[in-house]
């Protein structure tokens, strides 16, 4: 049977999608997205969500159109949830109709779900209200590709007394400014350019329409232009409380520098939560997907030959209990085990279950628990591992060393994600994959790095001639505590 698609729209952030679209993530086979949406909302996605980006970005487009559709297509016709995730609302300039009309022409199931656009929130975020009583009453909102090609002419548009807006228009704000005012809008009218909003480097810079090209080359894009008696308001949010500068501009609270994270989805969210709770801008690089191996764990009656069970991850651990619970195997078999943990978040992972690890080395390294193990395990008794496919040897290593007899299971690998980076100050590994996936399409330019240990800080290294900094933990607390002290040497 043919499966459905949703198309969702994602909001401007990931705190600004819809419970539905929520639910829909969180139930889907297969996540198409795009580029200009928080990549936080993948994180959301159940494990084993395969995830394809097909963001289409002015003069780059990783999916044209037509391939977009063909993707949707065929993984509905394999019987798939499939969700089409795209930045704000999916049809306002969103090509969220076009998709839905080829879903129709293949007779495949599908379903709206509409999302909060950004010619809305980006203007509110910034303390500027679409409409306000006395100042306008409605709003426009108008794409920039064309400019003066649109199919809506400048002088109906000047002659609009609400508030326009712009989306896609940074690079014509000078196009725009002069078919307004040659169609008789007021030189003078508020004029704002809201750069990069909700992301950490965000800005608003304010002028009036005469000088509206002027103001738009001090900002970046993606940009929303706002035009009209609104864009001379300042509601003050708690999220934005910079001072105003002579030039009128606008900017976030937040002036720190940016740390750019890079690894899984889990590792990105968990070390990401953490910065910001100290008040630093975090931006979210999960270019490491996690791909579970079910079939590598053990069934209940071989799992009762081992004594130990050893997790080096996570990951790891939230991979064997979903499989353990979706086999229905009691926990009871269980009791024979002793279980070690690479450390405190390997062990935090396993204590939602109610299990509580019997080994945690004091470094969390895999060095310090090979180390830890072979002090530990009897020569009688049998170690069952559960990794990644890609796991450091040096603990298998050393057991063979020690004549330990063991079982190393892959029960997850890990996968690329091509993702389009952003700019930073810092940029934090969480693994050695992870600075191989990062540096598979992109580059450290001159951005400070820090690696989660001496293994991943050797690979960097070894790949770019860079030396990392390194926490004295291998934690998401040691990486916080040392970006700590980098912010304040």
């Amino acid at each position: 049977m043919n499966g459905k698609v949703w198309i969702v729209g994602a909001g401007s952030e990931a705190g600004l999608i819809t419970v539905r679209g929520l639910e829909a993530v969180r139930g889907a086979q297969v996540i198409i997205y795009d580029d200009l949406l928080d990549r936080a909302l993948l994180e959301e996605a159940p494990a084993g969500c395969e995830l394809i980006c097909v963001g289409k970005r002015k003069n780059s487009h990783k999916k044209e159109q037509e391939e977009i559709h063909e993707l949707l297509i065929d993984r509905a016709r394999r019987g798939l949830r499939v969700v089409r995730l795209k930045g704000g609302d999916p049809t306002v300039f969103g090509r969220g109709g076009e998709e839905a009309l080829a879903l129709e022409e293949a007779g495949l199931s599908y379903e709206m779900v509409p999302g909060i656009s950004t010619c809305i929130s980006a203007p509110e975020h910034f303390g500027i209200p679409v409409t306000h009583r006395g100042l306008a009453s409605s709003f426009t909102v108008v794409t920039g590709h064309g400019a003066g090609k649109t199919a809506e002419s400048f002088n109906t548009l000047a002659g609009i007394r609400g508030t326009l807006i712009f989306l896609m228009g940074h690079s014509k704000a000078g196009e725009i400014a002069e078919g307004l005012v040659k169609a008789g809008k007021d030189l003078e009218t508020p004029a704002s350019v809201l750069s990069r909003v909700y992301m950490p480097d965000e800005k608003r810079v304010d002028g009036a329409l005469g000088n509206l090209g002027d103001i738009a080359e001090k900002v970046q894009a993606p940009a929303v232009i706002v035009i009209g008696k609104t864009a001379s308001m300042h509601l003050k949010s708690p999220e934005i409380t910079g001072e105003e500068t002579s030039a009128g501009d606008y900017f976030s609270k937040n002036a720190q520098p940016t740390a750019l994270i890079v690894g899984t989805r889990s590792f990105t969210r968990k070390v990401a939560a953490a910065l910001r709770e100290d008040g630093a801008a975090a931006i979210e690089f999960p270019c490491v997907e996690v791909i579970p191996q079910t079939e590598e764990i053990p069934e209940e009656k071989e799992l009762k030959e081992y004594d130990w069970l050893v997790f080096t991850s996570a990951n790891g651990v939230r991979i064997f209990l979903e499989e353990i619970d979706r086999r229905r195997m009691d926990i009871r078999a269980l009791a024979q085990l002793k279980i070690a943990c690479i450390g405190p978040g390997t062990a935090a992972a396993l204590e939602e279950a109610r299990l509580y690890a019997d080994l945690v080395p004091e470094e969390y390294t895999t060095e310090a628990l090979a180390g830890a193990l072979t002090r530990n395990v009897r020569k009688d008794e049998n170690v069952l591992i559960l990794r990644a496919a890609e796991g450091n040897p040096l603990l298998t290593n050393k057991l063979e060393n020690e004549k330990i007899l063991y079982k190393d299971c892959a029960v997850y690998r890990t996968q690329y994600i091509p993702s389009e980076t952003q700019d930073a100050d810092l940029i934090i590994f969480g693994s050695a994959g992870g600075v191989r996936a990062y540096l598979e399409n992109n580059e450290l330019e001159d951005m400070q790095p820090l690696c989660i240990g001496v293994l991943t800080a050797a690979e960097l290294e070894r790949l770019t001639g860079k030396k990392a900094v390194t926490p004295d933990s291998c934690s998401v607390e040691g990486i916080r505590q040392r970006v700590k002290t980098w912010r304040e040497r």
